[in-house]
């Protein structure tokens, strides 16, 4: 499944929302009560203890209402070696700071049956632990064992397998943070180092979208805050409207937008009133839309940087190919995870990073810095030989980014 400056101006106030027709509605609202049954119909769970296992936060925020724009600097990722990525952002190819921070992201594909996805029910969500294996490998052996992990889509059944399967991942340090609400797309941040707060974010066309925040302590004084999220597909995503609480939008998102252009101004306002002073922010996930769509230059506005395009890696071909990350699929009862030969077809998942100010974001080439990580794909291809007739993890590919700041 998949698609801050936060600006006071008056066009992206909203001081009333326009109302569907009585049809639409009518639509719409069996649409949000058929996906909310789902969810109910799965349940949740509570846990916490410490690594290995899962750490489930107590609360679940919403944005502030600030209509106030969040302080950004626009950054360099460069030392002396350089060459320019984009007009904002120039790469290096010496890692020299110490505080460089490892993150990795894939969307997992939920595998919930049909109509939701192609995953017929008989096959345990297209073999999900199976998968978890596969992705554990990928984390361990092409990724590096990132300090910091992220997962879209969960659904209740990964619920079930990730905790189990969590002392495997990497020697077993990662913490799980989460919130089960037992909806069907849902998120999770595993990370090896010290959590200072985390929370389940609600976003508009909440209980369906939300984020995961968490607040880590990247040691020498680096403070990372992570938003990991998946924004709006067009599995629902309807204009703003307050006739219904999950179509609802705050006011200073664009008042002629959908819940998927609501969802950056959202994160951004979020940030800006949550994430620590001086803190490297981090925008992780499944945005569901590619970098020229206004819904990532919300984003660009607000500070953030690319890391994939940062690192001089390449665009992904509007024909699709290389450096993309979304659109695998096919026939059978296994989503296409079974057939080796596919053509991606999109960017839509992206690791975005925001220097704190009078900082600049350095960004791993090739892994320069030789620590077995570097910024750019993994899982982008399928495997030699299939597993129990898996050749792909998931209908995504994964992310990562090996980055830090040079605050001199």
């Amino acid at each position: 499944m998949s698609d801050i400056a936060c600006n006071a101006s008056a066009k992206h106030r909203r001081h009333r929302r326009g109302r569907a027709s009585h049809g639409s509605l009518t639509r719409l609202s069996a649409l949000i009560a058929a996906l909310l049954l789902i969810g109910a119909a799965c349940g949740g769970d509570s846990t916490e203890s410490g690594p290995g296992t899962t750490t489930t936060s107590t609360n679940t925020l919403a944005p502030t209402t600030t209509e106030d724009a969040p302080t950004t600097t626009k950054a360099l990722s460069a030392d002396s070696s350089t060459t320019t990525a984009s007009p904002t952002t120039t790469t290096t190819s010496a890692q020299t700071d110490p505080t460089d921070v490892e993150i990795a992201t894939i969307n997992v594909l939920h595998g919930f049956p049909p109509p939701v996805s192609g995953c017929v029910e008989h096959t345990d969500n297209c073999l999900a632990p199976i998968r978890v294996d596969i992705l554990w490998k990928y984390l361990d052996q092409q990724a590096g064992c990132p300090e910091i992990i992220a997962l879209q889509e969960i659904s209740p059944r990964w619920f079930e397998i990730i905790p189990e399967k969590l002392p495997a991942l990497c020697g077993g340090e990662h913490v799980l943070l989460t919130e089960n609400v037992g909806q069907i797309d849902q998120e999770m941040i595993l990370t090896t180092l010290p959590v200072i707060d985390h929370a389940r974010v609600e976003l508009a066309g909440r209980p369906i979208w939300s984020a995961h925040w968490a607040q880590l302590d990247a040691g020498n004084s680096l403070i990372v805050d992570v938003f990991a999220t998946h924004y709006a597909s067009s599995a629902f995503n309807p204009p703003c409207d307050d006739s219904h609480p999950a179509t609802s939008c705050p006011s200073y998102c664009p008042a002629d937008g959908d819940l998927g252009s609501c969802h950056p101004f959202q994160t951004l306002d979020f940030l800006t009133n949550r994430a620590a002073e001086n803190s490297l922010r981090v925008i992780v996930g499944d945005l569901n839309k590619q970098i020229s769509d206004p819904r990532i230059q919300t984003l660009l506005d607000g500070g953030f940087i690319d890391t994939h395009l940062a690192a001089n890696n390449a665009e992904c071909p509007p024909t699709g190919g290389a450096n993309c990350t979304a659109g695998i699929g096919g026939p059978g009862d296994l989503h296409g995870l079974d057939i080796a030969e596919q053509t991606l077809r999109s960017r839509i998942d992206f690791i975005l990073a925001a220097p704190p100010p009078g900082c600049e974001l350095l960004v791993d080439v090739g892994d320069a810095d030789e620590d077995s990580t570097h910024t750019g794909l993994w899982a982008d291809k399928p495997l030699d030989e299939p597993v129990e007739g898996l050749y792909w993890a998931s209908d995504h590919t994964g992310v990562q980014a090996d980055i830090g700041l040079d605050c001199r």
